[in-house]
């Protein structure tokens, strides 16, 4: 059906049209038609996915009709083509169109001077030659090609896929690596995009099943093993018992017709073919075994081959730092200083108020004056640690993702970690650190350096998968000091000792000024109580010294959504002189708080920043993000996804920051979530104030609940086996 654009019908406004956009159109036809009822038509209304709207064109469209018992006869596009005139005038009339971003008329005559009649031939085939084009820089043409590619060849695909919730940059990706064959693929092989970084088994599963393919398919049960797998990791979990990782995979794949038996026998192959790996009655996935079992490794080996350091007279050291400090060191804490200065790796752990940070300074302190000429290296995962380690300490301190020189690709994952050259490297916060950072860290230090790990074991483990510091403690492997004792002066509030009291599932906590509990059954309620506590303590301290924490990201009127909807309205309301951009359901205005979301570059999971510039030029629109430390990020509209508002946070997300004043919401209807790790997280967040919002019932749940669930990974038992094939031995010690 050859016709052309008319009128947009949904949604209203073209500039709210992106690639992904569900549409309704209206065309008028260039030729004599007729609908199903066998009716000439003069007007037609089309519906679907990147529907063409530039009226300088003419579009042969495929598809079908159809009619809607409310909206009466549509027409349902499946494809369509642009007839572009072979003229000079056709030519540039498309390219200006408007549909290929980063294209109007001045860009669109250049290249048809330079390029004539092969013009569109270039862009399909050669699209690196419109760099000779004055005015394309490479950032320009990455743009340019991508839209190009979404109106031209991956346009089918990016409709087909819309649908099942991937996005126009996952499909025109697909495009860009399968060409041609991508329909083909998507229609009849569609389990081969589980290879593809966020297009799980569940949405390819979803298009298989539409399809028509087998359920018992050998390909389906496959991808459904290595699926259980992929989401226990996305858990926390390395690894699955044998039998329960069975049980999960029959159901995720929820086929009567498929048996234990079945399961059991693809997963067997699976190892044998090597995609599967087996480890004392655990199935891990391949990529994971390995990288656990390197971690375990470049552990043992960092202890084994330590290079032993003297310090002469070392209680006098610490003496002298004593005077220094104007403070006296407990037992335990003189220990954990001596242990760290002689050992090749140790780890220090304790909760707040015992005195982690004063040892830090003194380590560094008396390890400077002994090996004047020796580097350190001081980092922590996330850059409100790596400063405040830097503030205690005076020496300078970074992420540990920028120690390493990590940049994360579009999909998060990290190229290859930079050799760390330190003859010193201490660790903050080294409970957040995955398996994957850990073994990144790990392997990039140099022979003969000294590790020292610090951090709280008590507290939730990292988001990504592991469980680094509790696996290294329990293996017995490594010297290690327990802070137990809070010293009161040091710690200047109730919140060092009511976390030691929760740690001890003691639900007595104490009460005053600075740890306050305000009963608030109701959710409703409890989100405007939320909202002007978070107004009053944020007049105090400032916004960047406040942070408000929930369990949950949705469900609730105290979520993460919606309370950070109701503080950006009151903290950074509406203005003519503040510019918005909207994509989905998500808007950014300029002065927002934001978090990323997703590793990106040289910007972390869970980092916080402000939007400081949103700039419109044409059709694209980008958002400048102050991330602080020198880093201004640029997004366009496509990358969003990757920001979120930052003024109120998951517990999760909270973890490596600290604030003068915390206020934390906790409700039954949290319960799912509530454990002593998530508790004592969040209270531990705060320096001054802690304020509990919700229901004394909700917080008892919290701290007596220890019941949860282990995470799946063998690195302590590989660190044990490897200690017991060596033949190199040594002491360890352990303080309570």
């Amino acid at each position: 059906m050859l016709c052309e654009f008319d009128r947009l019908i949904y949604p209203q406004s073209i500039t709210a049209v992106d690639a992904s956009s569900y549409m309704i159109a209206l065309y008028h036809p260039c030729e004599k038609i007729k609908d199903s009822t066998g009716n000439t038509v003069t007007q037609v209304k089309a519906v679907g996915y990147c529907l063409p709207t530039s009226s300088n064109l003419r579009y042969d469209m495929l598809g079908h009709w159809s009619k809607n018992p409310k909206f009466g006869v549509q027409f349902e596009v499946e494809s369509y083509n642009e007839v572009v005139i072979p003229t000079k005038e056709g030519i540039i009339a498309y390219l200006s169109s408007g549909q290929i971003k980063g294209i109007g008329p001045k860009i669109a005559e250049k290249i048809y001077a330079v390029f004539g009649q092969q013009s569109l031939e270039v862009l399909d085939k050669e699209p690196e030659r419109l760099l000779a084009i004055p005015g394309i820089s490479e950032i320009k043409l990455k743009k340019i090609y991508d839209s190009y590619l979404v109106n031209r060849g991956a346009r089918d695909v990016v409709a087909f896929l819309s649908p099942h919730g991937i996005t126009p940059n996952r499909a025109v990706r697909l495009y860009k690596e399968y060409g041609e064959k991508t329909m083909d693929i998507v229609k009849n092989h569609p389990y081969q995009l589980c290879d593809m970084a966020g297009i799980g088994f569940k949405t390819a599963d979803h298009i298989a099943m539409s399809m028509g393919f087998d359920q018992l398919s050998t390909e389906r049960v496959d991808e459904g093993l290595l699926y259980t797998l992929a989401d226990a990791e996305s858990k926390g979990h390395l690894c699955m018992e044998k039998h329960e990782f069975v049980k999960a995979c029959l159901k995720i794949l929820d086929t009567p017709a498929l048996t234990a038996e079945m399961v059991a026998n693809r997963a067997a192959r699976l190892v044998f073919g090597g995609q599967l790996v087996s480890y004392q009655g655990n199935v891990y996935r391949a990529k994971t075994a390995h990288v656990e079992e390197q971690l375990a490794s470049d552990i043992h080996q960092q202890m084994k081959y330590r290079k032993m350091h003297s310090y002469g007279d070392l209680d006098a050291a610490i003496d002298a730092e004593e005077q220094k400090l104007k403070m006296k060191f407990a037992l335990e804490q003189r220990e954990a200083v001596k242990m760290a200065l002689t050992q090749g790796l140790s780890i220090i752990t304790g909760g707040p108020g015992t005195g982690k940070t004063l040892i830090q300074r003194a380590i560094l302190d008396i390890y400077q004056k002994n090996n004047p000429q020796n580097e350190i290296c001081c980092c922590a995962p996330t850059g409100r640690a790596a400063r405040r380690m830097e503030q205690a300490t005076g020496v300078s301190a970074s992420t540990v993702h920028k120690a390493l020189g990590l940049m994360a690709d579009e999909d998060g994952d990290y190229d290859e970690p930079e050799a760390l050259t330190a003859d010193l490297i201490v660790v903050d916060e080294i409970s957040m650190l995955d398996v994957y950072l850990a073994e990144y860290l790990f392997d990039a230090v140099k022979f003969g350096a000294q590790m020292v790990l610090i951090g709280d074991a008590d507290q939730l483990p990292s988001v990504g998968p592991g469980a680094v510091l509790s696996e290294m403690i329990a293996s017995g492997c490594i010297p290690v000091v327990r802070l137990d004792k809070v010293f009161r002066q040091n710690a200047g509030s109730r919140i060092a000792t009511n976390a030691k009291l929760i740690r001890h599932g003691n639900v007595g906590l104490e009460y005053g000024n600075d740890f306050q509990f305000i009963n608030s059954p109701r959710l409703s309620d409890s989100a405007e109580l939320i909202v002007d506590l978070y107004l009053q303590e944020t007049e105090k301290y400032g916004v960047d010294n406040v942070a408000l924490l929930t369990p949950y990201r949705q469900k609730t009127e105290t979520g993460v959504n919606a309370l950070n909807e109701r503080l950006r309205e009151k903290v950074n309301p509406p203005d003519t002189q503040k510019p918005e951009v909207v994509f989905g359901n998500r808007k950014f205005r300029c002065g927002d708080k934001v978090m990323q979301i997703k590793n990106h570059d040289d910007v972390n999971n869970g980092d916080v920043g402000y939007v400081r510039k949103i700039i419109r030029i044409g059709d694209d629109t980008t958002i400048h993000v102050d991330f602080g430390d020198g880093r201004m990020k640029e997004y366009d509209a496509s990358e969003l996804d990757m920001l979120d508002l930052g003024y109120a946070s998951t517990i999760h997300k909270s973890q490596g920051s600290e604030y003068q004043s915390v206020i934390i919401n906790l409700q039954c209807a949290h319960s799912i979530m509530l454990t002593r790790p998530l508790i004592y997280t969040a209270i531990t967040r705060g320096k001054e104030r802690v304020t509990i919002v919700g229901e004394k019932r909700a917080l008892c749940i919290s701290i007596k609940r220890i019941d949860t669930e282990k995470r799946g990974t063998c690195l302590a038992k590989r660190l044990q086996a490897l200690e017991e094939r060596s033949s190199y031995g040594y002491n360890i010690r352990s303080i309570s």
